[in-house]
């Protein structure tokens, strides 16, 4: 009876995960259509910097970038192929955030601003994935990689083609929740006890920096605005997951996880 517990705990886990995906997929499919804010490409950082337009918001994406040469510099020191193939995801989409946002800042309009995304809902992909299989298994990472995968190609279709922005934000209010419920789970003993909350601090930080643009840009005496502050914090929500993957080839285990 014993042996099965940790079965029985990792199925219902599994489909509470999948439950919770598909109330989030009806909420993006009838809820009321959301149009993108007007001024959503307005940015508070004007500024040129060696040429560069928009400078700071194009250069606070570089952590990004060193995050994820980071990563793949690291892989071979993680034994486990899953692990490391979810390892792999992480890194590349850090560099496809650092690129897809670097590009769009530089000219921000809706073009730019679908790359910016892609390489966005691949790294919200593993992130999500990592913290599920930190806590479930790999059975819902998977679950969790292909729901935040084909549900967010749909959601920037929707806003792309038809002008709908409420998928996206479901998709991405409804991977805060998660990662939320993920961080009080306990670790499974193969898993790497991931600081879920730290990574979901930063997150929330970097959204609330988001929606302060220009309220934080005129008190720094105009040299940060609140989106530079926002891609400052994102990068940091990925550090307690990507430190722990690449400080060794194995899993972290402790006498309180399962």
């Amino acid at each position: 009876m014993h042996a099965q517990t940790p079965a029985r705990k990792l199925d219902a886990g599994t489909q509470a995960l999948g439950l919770f995906g598909l109330c989030l997929a009806l909420i993006a499919a009838c809820g009321p259509s959301l149009a993108q804010p007007p001024l959503y490409h307005d940015f508070a950082d004007q500024h040129t910097l060696l040429g560069i337009p928009h400078a700071l918001d194009v250069l606070s994406n570089l952590p990004f970038l060193l995050l994820g040469l980071l990563g793949l510099g690291r892989l071979q020191r993680i034994a486990e192929p899953r692990w490391r193939s979810l390892a792999l995801l992480l890194s590349l989409g850090l560099l496809g955030t650092c690129l897809g946002s670097g590009v769009y800042h530089l000219a921000p309009g809706d073009s730019g601003l679908l790359y910016d995304r892609l390489g966005m809902l691949v790294l919200f992909a593993a992130i999500l994935g990592l913290a599920a299989a930190d806590r479930l298994g790999f059975a819902a990472a998977r679950l969790a990689l292909g729901g935040v995968l084909l549900g967010g190609a749909a959601s920037l279709w929707a806003w792309w083609a038809l002008g709908n922005l409420l998928p996206w934000v479901v998709l991405q209010a409804g991977g805060m929740l998660m990662l939320l419920a993920l961080a009080f789970c306990r670790p499974l003993r193969s898993g790497y006890a991931l600081r879920l909350e730290l990574c979901l601090a930063c997150y929330v930080l970097a959204k609330l920096c988001e929606l302060a643009d220009v309220q934080l840009f005129h008190p720094s005496g105009e040299l940060l605005s609140g989106h530079s502050l926002k891609h400052l914090f994102a990068g940091l929500a990925v550090l307690p997951l990507l430190l722990p993957l690449v400080a060794n080839g194995r899993a972290a285990t402790c006498r309180h996880c399962r």
